[in-house]
């Protein structure tokens, strides 16, 4: 699930930039126009072919990457399937865009959380997974997680022969797969955390994500005296300013209502994360760090599904500027706090 989201949001990026780079370009000459959604169809269809024809950790690897990107290039031509003239750059496009791409974000998060299932449900995992993965070496870290579904799963619903499937899964993981080694995403990972914790300690890291508050404040602070001056109709002797105002694009009341909304949103971001820089400053990290996340997330999946709908390819920028500073965040709050 986190593969296909991070395929399906750099898709859709780096298609839109390489668009608006190369002139928009249609391939099939004066006739004919293939569009890029058809791309994106025959990727989803192959991804479901690699999941119905393989069963390895590998094919649902290739089926994630080759959703992921087929969803993006499909739905980045939304504009055209919800238009009659099949404007590609009509303006609600970006914001459906970005609350697919956040519905598929929150999804991943949903299952990646550790939940209580029932025994049976745990049992079953544990058998697709070692069937999956049968006649080919695993990382240690995989061996370990299926041992410890196995040993600690509640066995006491279960038959003597479900039992015994138990019992015989977690010697076949002990014995043939003794020896295994950790994943090349594991070293690697582990080599990153050292990096990391050179690159960046504590105090540099709170420096950083200090001054990174603050200026989003400032930031979101030039936002929001921007809609506010749009919403109140204000006109400029300057034709070139009026026009850079203009982002409402003569769309009326409904762009207007909009954007007091998003202007509503970017004051609790603002002073969120102004608090948040302040209290850190003054010791209080669990709560800086507490605020700056859920400022964050008020501006990724309110503000920015707002502001989408006035200026595109800024959203993205702000988007993935925001997203490196939430990540920042949380890694901080995982390595230093205690909430």
């Amino acid at each position: 699930m986190t593969l296909m989201a991070v395929a399906f949001g750099l898709t859709v990026v780096i298609t839109r930039l390489y668009l608006m780079a190369s002139g928009y370009p249609k391939i099939g000459g004066k006739t004919y126009h293939i569009a890029h959604a058809l791309f994106g169809g025959l990727l989803l269809v192959i991804a479901c072919l690699v999941m119905f024809l393989f069963a390895s950790r590998a094919a649902l690897t290739t089926a994630a990457l080759l959703s992921g990107i087929g969803l993006g290039l499909f739905i980045d031509e939304v504009g055209k399937f919800i238009t009659s003239d099949n404007d590609y750059f009509f303006p609600l496009a970006a914001p459906i865009i970005y609350l697919a791409f956040l519905l598929i974000v929150l999804v991943a998060r949903y299952a990646a959380r550790s939940r209580v299932r029932p025994p049976a449900l745990v049992l079953a995992d544990v058998t697709t997974q070692v069937g999956m993965d049968l006649g080919a070496p695993i990382s240690v870290e995989q061996r370990n997680t299926l041992l410890h579904s196995i040993d600690t799963v509640d066995r006491g619903g279960f038959s003597p022969d479900t039992v015994a499937l138990c019992d015989a899964l977690g010697t076949y993981l002990r014995t043939t797969h003794e020896r295994a080694e950790s994943s090349r995403f594991a070293r690697l990972r582990h080599t990153y955390r050292r990096v990391e914790d050179a690159l960046l300690p504590q105090r540099a890291l709170a420096a950083v994500l200090i001054a990174v508050l603050i200026g989003h404040a400032v930031w979101t602070l030039l936002r929001l005296v921007l809609a506010l001056i749009v919403i109140s109709g204000w006109r400029s002797p300057s034709t070139a300013l009026n026009h850079f105002l203009d982002v409402t694009q003569n769309h009326g009341w409904k762009a207007l209502v909009g954007l007091g909304i998003a202007a509503v949103a970017e004051v609790l971001v603002g002073v969120g994360c102004a608090v948040a820089a302040v209290a850190w400053i003054r010791g209080r990290a669990d709560i800086g760090v507490r605020l700056g996340i859920w400022s964050s997330i008020i501006s990724l999946t309110l503000v920015n599904v707002l502001a989408s709908y006035f200026s595109q390819f800024l959203t993205v920028f702000t988007a993935i500027a925001e997203a490196l500073l939430l990540w920042l965040l949380i890694r901080y709050r995982t390595r230093y706090c205690s909430v």
